[in-house]
């Protein structure tokens, strides 16, 4: 399941919330949590200061990844990698990591308790080749408590229903239950009645009934499930406000195993009430993602 769990760290709150989120998914799951952070800087320290110069660099961001650790009461791995993108930066250790998922932070802008994806956190979930969680801001705050309700956005799509796959694994391992939202669209306001049967929109709830009766069958984990009428980011945001995590897939079209802006899954980083768990686009297909653990400058083992 989440084997590998990667925090993008920057000795910042977002940084700091990452690692709280990172640390529950990894009490969560049993994975391994690593610590990562990108050293942009050293592009230029490089010309300015020289070796020297940049060793301080890399020692000066190695504490601070350690001080943050001891705060957060979490022991990990921890790596420094250079480069000019913190969110590409994340991306290459994941791949030389094989890992299972990123966890970022949220813009410091963004309102307490909400998740909002800012540059460098939508810029992790563009083009991710593994799962991507985002944590709401403050979270590093606030009293650790148990994972007991787990939503999940489920539509039609495979990448849907390989993200309630997974909120069934973290359920059964966490012993939460799961909360599972289908939406209907609403009828378009304004639009030609005539292009609507009178009773399209029960028949479509009804259909929905189906589908979601079906997807739930075989989970072996409590679960209710929910039709809804709207649109998917208001309902999701919705449900966000009443679980302690929301697990939803990204079908937004591009290269298998890479997770793309644009999508409802996006979208939801910005105005969600609770840490978003993303899965991209062909997840479970196992196709493999661009190996380049160039760059990857220290590792350690760093214990609270």
């Amino acid at each position: 399941m989440l084997k590998t769990i990667i925090a993008g760290v920057d000795g910042r709150e977002g940084g700091r919330d990452a690692l709280a989120l990172a640390g529950r998914l990894a009490l969560l799951a049993g994975g391994e949590l690593v610590a990562v952070r990108a050293l942009p800087f050293d592009a230029y320290a490089g010309r300015g200061g020289g070796p020297q110069h940049s060793a301080l660099a890399d020692a000066e961001a190695q504490r601070q990844v350690e001080h943050d650790l001891a705060e957060a009461g979490l022991t990990a791995r921890t790596r420094l990698i250079v480069d000019t993108s913190p969110a590409r930066a994340l991306h290459r250790m994941a791949e030389a990591l094989d890992a299972d998922v990123i966890v970022v932070g949220s813009t410091r802008h963004g309102a307490v308790g909400g998740v909002f994806a800012g540059d460098d956190a939508a810029a992790t979930l563009h083009a991710s080749s593994c799962a991507v969680a985002v944590a709401p801001r403050g979270l590093a705050d606030e009293e650790w408590t148990p994972v007991s309700r787990i939503g999940v956005g489920l539509d039609a799509s495979a990448e849907a229903h390989q993200a309630l796959a997974l909120a069934v694994a973290l359920a059964t391992d966490c012993g939460a239950s799961l909360v599972v939202r289908t939406v209907v669209p609403a009828p378009i306001a304004d639009a030609d009645v005539t292009a609507y049967d009178a009773d399209w929109l029960e028949r479509s709830k009804e259909a929905a009934r189906q589908q979601l009766d079906g997807a739930l069958a075989d989970v072996t984990v409590e679960v209710s499930g929910q039709v809804a009428v709207g649109t998917p980011v208001d309902e999701l945001v919705e449900l966000s406000r009443t679980v302690d995590l929301l697990v939803v897939g990204s079908r937004a079209w591009g290269p298998v195993r890479r997770t793309l802006m644009g999508s409802t899954a996006a979208k939801l980083m910005r105005k969600a009430h609770c840490p978003v768990l993303v899965l991209p686009r062909g997840a479970a297909t196992g196709a493999p993602g661009e190996r380049d653990p160039a760059g990857a400058r220290s590792e350690a083992s760093t214990a609270a």
